[in-house]
């Protein structure tokens, strides 16, 4: 009896050594940039001059229970023009997501993305402001290839407030020794129905971009 005990015990401390082990094997997380070439339309007006936008993002995974992982992401907009008027913000979303599914085929997450307008101009008029988004992330693998298709999507609607911020497109996988190095692109739209002035508020981008994201 005194040497199962002891067998027992051994065990589960050989098991608590092992937690922070499995732990760190099992976190990781992302960094990526992208450049937007993007098209701009205000008040269903086009723009004549936007600027290609800088994204950047990192995202940090866990296997704790209950805990949701977590993703930051800013996109820096610049819009102007004769009959638009200057447009500028700073979009930062807050995203806390959790895996549904994730295995070498397919990956689905899925949660809430708390986005910050911020230091915004909107033809003369400032704006900072909060705005909650429901959060839609999936990857599918193409079988025998490098090749991920992917889609992402944040759309939400409060106080007056729609927005829309989607995209889609390729990964091509590398595999590195300590990650994988992701090279990403496709086409990625913006539609948002600001309610925060006195007047009409409607800004819609749409373009092309390409980036690159460290998995890890």
């Amino acid at each position: 009896m005194k040497t199962t005990s002891m067998t027992l015990a051994a065990a589960a401390f050989t098991a608590l050594l092992a937690m922070p082990s499995q732990a760190a094997t099992l976190a990781g997380g992302k960094v990526g940039a992208d450049a937007w070439f993007m098209d701009a339309d205000v008040n269903n007006v086009e723009a004549d001059d936007a600027s290609t936008a800088g994204s950047y993002y990192a995202a940090l995974e866990h296997p704790l229970p209950l805990i949701p992982n977590a993703k930051i992401r800013q996109t820096s907009v610049s819009v102007d023009g004769a009959r638009t008027g200057k447009v500028d913000f700073d979009q930062i979303d807050f995203v806390a997501y959790y895996e549904f599914l994730d295995n070498d085929l397919v990956s689905v997450d899925a949660g809430v993305n708390l986005q910050r307008f911020q230091s915004g101009k909107f033809q003369g008029q400032s704006f900072d402001e909060w705005q909650p988004n429901l959060y839609v992330d999936a990857r599918v693998g193409l079988i025998g290839t490098p090749l991920n298709v992917f889609a992402t999507v944040s759309k939400g609607e409060f106080d007056g407030t729609s927005t829309l911020d989607a995209e889609a497109g390729l990964i091509y996988q590398l595999g590195l020794v300590a990650a994988d190095l992701n090279v990403r692109g496709g086409y990625r739209m913006i539609d948002h129905d600001f309610d925060y002035f006195n007047n009409k508020a409607e800004l819609d981008l749409t373009g092309f971009f390409v980036g690159a994201e460290l998995d890890f």
